[in-house]
């Protein structure tokens, strides 16, 4: 996947102003990577990355205007700005020195400027082309946020997962996306859905057709994306399958190489599936402060039968004693 460099441009985060090169904004850039060519400057190009944004902080231009009237500085300026290089930008609200602006100019590679410090242009932009740049998949499901638990709910056409949701959004919980869901895995560990549809916020319910739910119950029943922290399967119920009752078996989910708790929920007739749905997010939901139900009802059964266990010994050994007597 690519960008173009006129694509940073719109981002309200970063405040790019064009300096030189404007004629380069269709340059693509191809990696999230960035690079301060610090080492380059001073002639060490061993480890230098053209593909990359070049990133010119304040010790970088001071070098540069220190050093501007020796061939040297302009030679390493000339190797740094080759062919593959999409663009550099400026930090600090600092001003590109002339040579700089020649070259942008020359070889249509945009110099852009920024009002930040160098770390905060870092972040902010990091963050832009991770997002960006990041492995993305599509599933079919239906996503929600329940008690801020992004819940993915899946299972076979036909088992209930719209009529599920559609209750679930009567109590007041959120919709983010129905039937295809894009998923995108952020700094490799977060994952984040949202709806691929240009009408994203659309359900089919057997029986009615498509129903817009923004428009049914408000704006407050919608959400643009959700970083998904549980999935749900529902699956018919069947008689011969050994259903885990204890809580105690956990399961996940590999998504992106992002392994995600997993449920399975038998769905059959006078099952309240809604309720079921919200309950496991719940429980999930305490197993990440630390509070896992399943286990602390396991041991506290495990104290209980010692207990027990030692006041059978204790009176087995009274009755001995009474008896020797």
């Amino acid at each position: 996947m690519t960008i173009t460099v006129d694509k940073l441009l719109g981002n309200p985060l970063l405040n790019l102003l064009v300096a030189a090169g404007e004629s380069g904004l269709g340059r693509t850039v191809t990696t999230a990577e960035l690079n301060r060519p610090s080492l380059e400057l001073t002639g060490y190009f061993d480890a230098f990355r053209s593909e990359r944004i070049q990133v010119f902080g304040n010790g970088e231009i001071s070098y540069i205007e220190l050093h501007c009237d020796e061939e040297s500085i302009h030679h390493n300026l000339d190797n740094i700005f080759s062919e593959g290089v999409p663009c550099a930008i400026i930090t600090n609200g600092r001003t590109p020195p002339q040579h700089l602006a020649e070259l942008g100019n020359k070889r249509g590679i945009p110099i852009l400027t920024c009002p930040y410090s160098t770390t905060k242009l870092y972040k902010r932009l990091w963050e832009h082309l991770d997002s960006e740049f990041a492995p993305q998949t599509t599933m079919h499901g239906t996503l929600m946020d329940i008690h801020d638990m992004g819940v993915l709910i899946m299972g076979k056409s036909s088992v209930g997962k719209s009529e599920t949701a559609l209750e679930l959004i009567r109590r007041g919980f959120h919709l983010v996306a129905d039937d295809l869901i894009r998923i995108k895995c952020l700094s490799d560990t977060i994952l984040v859905g949202r709806g691929c549809s240009e009408f994203p916020y659309h359900m089919e319910a057997r029986g009615l057709g498509i129903i817009d739910i923004s428009r049914i119950f408000g704006v407050a029943a919608i959400r643009k994306q959700k970083r998904i922290t549980f999935v749900i399967t529902l699956a018919d119920w069947e008689e011969c399958v050994g259903y885990d009752r204890t809580g105690l078996l956990e399961d996940k989910m590999n998504i992106l190489d992002v392994a995600v708790p997993h449920v399975t929920i038998p769905v059959r007739p006078g099952r309240n599936v809604g309720t079921l749905v919200e309950i496991a997010a719940l429980n999930e939901k305490l197993k990440t402060m630390g509070i896992h139900s399943a286990k602390l009802f396991e041991e506290k059964l495990i104290q209980e039968m010692e207990r027990r266990r030692l006041a059978r010994e204790k009176a087995g050994q009274f009755s001995s004693e009474e008896g020797d007597s």
